[in-house]
């Protein structure tokens, strides 16, 4: 059996408490294991715990109970830690955060240069990592001048050039308009299925999260589903437990299918609910 990219053993942690306050666990007593090649989706509500477990991943945080293995390396081990970093990379929140430099290529080579590899390789992993994410055309471009959707793109190649096998993107298209957020979950759905990328993808967004291979709910520091989007998302009763909807195409089936019971069952995305729309006027049309 292939050792799992990713492996949480019981792990637990708490940040500390404020003042004449008791320190809440954010996560307790996780265990689970993400494969290489998969492409997770982790969904929660606010403080539900997903951030820390994006930290967990490559060692920002390590565990106060229980360990976190990235590629069978403890994160806790100080001797590990550049290496469990050099396997698992980071996409936040914030692109404006994340980007250094002033030229798109240049920030681009900032994570290969800290790692000493040799100019001449640093070029080459710039230019594929750029390619990679359709952002070749803009490497002389200054970072300002992109939309977030773009920014989120070079922070990607970022972490390409690297050379991780993993990529954590932590609430990365919560800030971006509807076509950055397409623009990023196209990127990263394409160097999971052409490249065998590992994605970690924490989002809020139930429709993106339809489109992963397995989606993890979180709800109060602990996993409460765990399974494919079709499975994870027939239970609507879970989900509202856990302060989540259903994705919205699946809403707006509900509905049509509370006027039209011969609107299909188990729709997640939009392209489905085009076609159980075609195919319920087909019917009506007979």
């Amino acid at each position: 059996m292939n050792q799992p990219l990713i492996a949480f053993e019981n792990v637990s942690y708490a940040y500390p408490a404020e003042e004449g306050q008791e320190a809440l666990d954010a996560v307790s007593g996780l265990t689970f294991n993400i494969a290489r090649g998969e492409f997770v989706a982790l969904v929660g509500h606010n403080g539900s715990g997903k951030s820390t477990v994006a930290k967990l991943c490559n060692g920002l945080i390590t565990p106060q109970t229980g360990r976190v293995l990235a590629e069978g390396l403890d994160t806790a081990a100080e001797e590990n830690l550049f290496a469990v970093r050099s396997r698992v990379g980071m996409v936040f929140q914030n692109p404006d955060n994340q980007i250094i430099a002033a030229v798109v290529e240049d920030d681009v080579a900032f994570g290969p240069e800290n790692l000493c590899v040799p100019p001449e390789e640093i070029r080459t992993r710039v230019d594929e990592s750029l390619q990679a994410v359709g952002m070749y055309d803009r490497r002389l471009s200054e970072p300002h001048k992109l939309s977030g959707g773009q920014k989120q793109r070079v922070a990607i190649a970022g972490v390409l050039a690297m050379r991780t096998d993993m990529i954590v993107l932590d609430e990365s298209t919560a800030m971006l308009d509807p076509r950055g957020r397409r623009e990023v979950m196209e990127t990263v759905l394409r160097l999971n299925r052409e490249r065998g990328i590992t994605v970690l993808f924490i989002t809020h967004f139930m429709d993106e999260a339809a489109r992963a291979g397995r989606v993890m709910v979180m709800h109060e520091g602990e996993i409460l589903l765990d399974g494919p989007p079709r499975e994870v998302f027939a239970q609507a009763g879970a989900l509202h437990k856990a302060g989540l909807e259903l994705p919205v195409p699946a809403l707006f089936a509900d509905m049509m299918r509370a006027e039209f019971p011969a609107m299909p069952e188990g729709i997640l995305t939009e392209e489905e609910c085009a076609e159980g729309i075609f195919e319920l006027m087909t019917k009506c049309g007979e």
